[in-house]
């Protein structure tokens, strides 16, 4: 074999084994974008779901007597007061969670939107636990921003749901958290 025939062979190889390379890099990521975005639905449905809470406590709330409020507004270790402070802490947890976690470039700006829409949550559920007396309580309660916190997760589900189109990702199961239901 001549030395040109080797030298051409070996480029050849060479060439073949730099675009395999790449090949597999692109097709890796993607992969991982996918998987990151899953990961991602999955926290948008727990704070959809802390959202949920705030407004079935809102709800019980605008259907309890007179004896129920006064009972809320006295008692820290009420239920819908414990429903209110365990919202609190998770979104707490799932804001710091979001901001912290290492995502590709492309989901930066949904992850922002549900590290502010789970921010918005605790801070408005951790208001009635920091209003003090019991008739503060009551006035804190009736200014909880509902609206803002709906605002920034309807934000937070455009762009989440963007992502999912953009990827087609269309498998109804990912919504469960990455757990197939």
């Amino acid at each position: 074999m001549s030395p040109t025939v080797l030298y051409i062979t070996i480029g050849a190889v060479t060439l073949l084994v730099v675009a395999g390379i790449v090949v597999a890099s692109v097709f890796l990521w993607r992969r991982q974008v996918r998987r990151s975005l899953i990961a991602l639905t999955g926290r948008r449905e727990a704070i959809t779901a802390a959202y949920r809470a705030l407004e079935g406590v809102f709800g019980a709330l605008a259907a309890a007597d007179a004896e129920e409020m006064t009972a809320f507004a006295i008692d820290s270790t009420s239920t819908h007061r414990r429903s209110l402070e365990d919202l609190h802490h998770r979104m707490r947890i799932q804001a710091d969670e979001l901001a912290d976690l290492a995502l590709p470039k492309r989901l930066w700006r949904a992850a922002d939107l549900l590290g502010t829409a789970a921010a918005a949550l605790a801070v408005e559920t951790g208001r009635v636990g920091e209003a003090g007396p019991p008739e503060k309580v009551l006035e804190v309660l009736g200014r909880i921003d509902v609206a803002g916190v709906s605002e920034s997760l309807r934000e937070a589900n455009e762009c989440v749901d963007e992502l999912l189109e953009e990827l087609k990702i269309a498998d109804p199961a990912v919504y469960g958290g990455g757990m197939y239901i």
